[in-house]
Parts: C-alpha cells; sequence; structure tokens
C-alpha cells in the first residue's frame, strides 16, 4: 500500500520502518517540525514535508502517529473525503477523526516502543475501523507488520490502554524509584538487576497472582514499618509504599 505519515516520533519511526520492510510504500511524512520530517523521510525514501498543505491526495493511508492533543488539532485542520485515515493512539476514541475523512480507523501498537531501537519487539495490534471496507484494508496491513491482530472498539481498547499504564508505565517507575533511593543511599542498584529479570521472566510461565511475595503479602507489619521508617526523607515513595502495600494485602487476603 502506498502510506503517508503525519508525525516523526516513535510510533512514526516504528511503523514506518515497519511497513518499508514488508513491501509497502512510504510516499511521504509529515511534521511540523521539519528537522524530524526530513530525517524520517530520508530512512525511509520519501518526500519530507512541514506543511500539511502539501499532503499527498494518492495514497492508500494515512496514518496519524501524533500525540493525543494533535490528534484533535488534525480533525479541525484536515479533510480528506473518503480516504482511509487512521490514528495510532490508545486512549483517542476513533471518532476523535470523524472530521477528516468517513473511512477512519484505529492501529494502536500494544507496546512500548523508541525510536532509537530499530529491532523492535513483537507488536500486538488493536484495530478499528468505521466500516467493513476499511476493516478489511486495516487487517491487511496489519497482518503483514504483525502477527497479532486484535479488533476492539474504542472502550475496550482504552481499557487495554489503562492495562498497559499498570503493567508498563507504572512498573517502570516503581524501578527508577528504587534506582533513585539506592543511589541516595549509595547502595549498588545493579544488584537489583536480577531480581529485576527474574520477575519478569516467571511470567512467561505462570500467572502473577501466583508469583506475589513479600512483608504486604504476609502482612508482616514489623518489616513493613521497617521499611518505612525509611523512607522519611522520600515523600513519594513514602506515600506509595502503604498504599501498594495495602493493596497487595487486600488482593490475596
Amino acid at each position: 500500500m502506498d502510506i503517508v505519515i503525519i508525525g516523526a516520533g516513535n510510533v512514526a519511526h516504528c511503523f514506518g520502518h515497519l511497513m518499508k520492510l514488508h513491501g509497502h510504500h512510504v510516499k511521504q511524512v509529515i511534521s511540523r517540525n521539519k528537522a524530524h520530517a526530513k530525517a524520517l523521510a530520508e530512512e525511509l525514501h520519501a518526500e519530507p514535508s512541514d506543511d500539511l498543505m502539501d499532503i499527498d491526495m494518492e495514497a492508500d493511508v494515512y496514518l496519524l502517529a501524533v500525540g493525543d492533543d494533535v490528534i484533535h488539532e488534525l480533525n479541525d485542520q484536515l479533510r480528506l473525503g473518503r480516504r482511509i485515515v487512521v490514528h495510532t493512539a490508545g486512549a483517542v476514541p476513533m471518532s476523535a477523526i470523524a472530521r477528516i475523512s468517513v473511512n477512519t480507523g484505529v492501529m494502536y501498537p500494544l507496546q512500548s516502543i523508541r525510536k532509537e531501537s530499530k529491532n523492535y519487539p513483537e507488536i500486538p495490534l488493536l484495530l478499528e475501523a468505521a466500516n467493513d471496507e476499511v476493516l478489511k484494508r486495516l487487517t491487511a496491513l496489519g497482518q503483514s507488520i504483525s502477527a497479532s491482530i486484535s479488533v476492539m472498539s474504542s472502550e475496550q481498547r482504552l481499557q487495554m490502554h489503562l492495562g498497559a499504564v499498570f503493567c508498563n508505565n507504572f512498573t517502570n517507575h516503581l524501578i527508577a524509584l528504587a534506582k533513585f533511593y539506592c543511589e541516595q543511599e549509595g547502595r549498588d542498584f545493579s544488584r537489583l538487576m536480577p531480581l529485576i529479570r527474574e520477575t519478569f521472566q516467571r511470567l512467561d510461565k505462570y500467572p502473577p497472582e501466583n508469583l506475589q511475595t513479600g512483608p504486604a503479602m504476609r502482612n508482616d507489619q514489623h518489616t513493613m514499618a521497617l521499611h518505612e521508617s525509611l523512607l522519611k526523607n522520600y515523600p513519594s515513595m513514602a506515600q506509595i509504599y502503604p498504599l501498594l502495600s495495602e493493596s497487595i494485602h487486600q488482593f490475596h487476603k
């Protein structure tokens, strides 16, 4: 398919490279940052632009790989008639681009993506489409770049997005807090890396509810009180620790 990508961030890089790798033709990359548009376009052998007025009107799919706020702006600025227009956001409903085209859809990558990495991990795609013909085209496009395709409504996709925030964003933040604490206290954070790897590798074999350990699971009030006493100079962690401990206790009670 002939593709126009609007955006030049992480998702634009990922989808652009995967589509090019699997035989699609990225005709154009449009970004408000001209340098970013040019850099990605050169990698994809596409035409760059920083002006929506220059958009190529002869593509099969127009991919809006931009931030959530920008999607709403594009809905006011862009008019593509009956051309297939797709956004890639998890928490934005398909209706947010209804003014751009009558043939709209969503192709949300349920994965943490960084443009610096060209060895992309498995990327499940959640699809939504305004009609059967758009769904057919998006399914074909999705299956060419991913082995995992699911069709979901905007509400279902938002629920999965929330799950992703808990699984990825929150856990990463907790690890960042642990690293910060170790550095502040002069402890070697790298000694926790085997534990971190084992924590996530176990999830390939067992459900997470069967893997829980620790003082909150045992309702070990003495150990938890000792931990909390160490967090007097860390107000954010001092708030999080009892909340998570109580959540673990109630979940397994």
